[in-house]
């Protein structure tokens, strides 16, 4: 069991990201540290290889190329760290935060964090709704958590005005349940980018700007959010 080192660094060529061997080290021995605590409590379903490679450490970095420069970046929905961790050891210009309402896995984080010396990365047990509307995002992520509706409320009232909103998405089949989104929360389609994994999954990045800002209305509360999305 060990990370596919030929078939990352395949990928990492592949997309003009730059990854030094001792960032790809760390990629190794965090995929070890995920591996080996879920025999104690779950952090994945998907643990065998090149499964999990393709699934999470490359699948978390498809949004590498599309995140600014120096970016205050924040993860929603990380679980054991993805595509938080990956993003953190291979973009060490990017401050990261993560954020996840299971404790256990936002500690499992942070001691990743201090293990592998990845210094630009910081865990936190808190719902997306929840965070302070005055601790503003340039980046924010999230990958396989909700409906982009839900999301995006979640999402673009932290961002920066010109700030960006990756959802990682199988397809883009959702853009057309999001036309009050778009307006109520003041923000635009910036891009959309598809592409497909090693395994020949489908990937889609979908990519929203904040144009304006939103209303202080928004987020409500999760309960709200979920039972009538924009």
């Amino acid at each position: 069991m060990g990370l596919q080192v030929v078939l990352l660094k395949s990928f990492i060529n592949e997309k003009k990201i730059v990854a030094k061997d001792d960032q790809i080290e760390k990629l190794r021995l965090f995929e070890n540290m995920v591996i080996e605590t879920n025999e104690k409590f779950n952090l994945t379903n998907i643990t065998s290889e090149p499964d999990f490679t393709i699934k999470h450490i490359i699948d978390s970095l498809v949004g590498v190329p599309y995140i600014p420069k120096n970016a205050k970046l924040l993860d929603i929905g990380t679980g054991a760290g993805f595509p938080s961790m990956p993003i953190a050891i291979i973009r060490p210009d990017v401050t990261v935060e993560a954020i996840d309402s299971t404790e256990k896995k936002i500690n499992f984080v942070n001691r990743c964090a201090k293990e592998l010396n990845v210094p630009n990365i910081k865990a936190m047990s808190i719902r997306a709704e929840e965070m302070p509307k005055d601790n503003k995002y340039d980046c924010i992520v999230a990958r396989a958590v909700a409906a982009l509706p839900i999301l995006m409320e979640l999402a673009v009232p932290i961002l920066n005005i010109g700030g960006i909103f990756i959802a990682y998405k199988a397809t883009q089949d959702e853009l057309s349940d999001c036309k009050k989104a778009f307006k109520e929360l003041n923000c635009e389609l910036d891009n959309v980018v598809t592409l497909t994994l090693p395994n020949e999954d489908n990937r889609c990045l979908i990519i929203i700007k904040k144009i304006g800002e939103t209303p202080d209305k928004y987020p409500r509360n999760y309960s709200q959010i979920k039972k009538k999305p924009l």
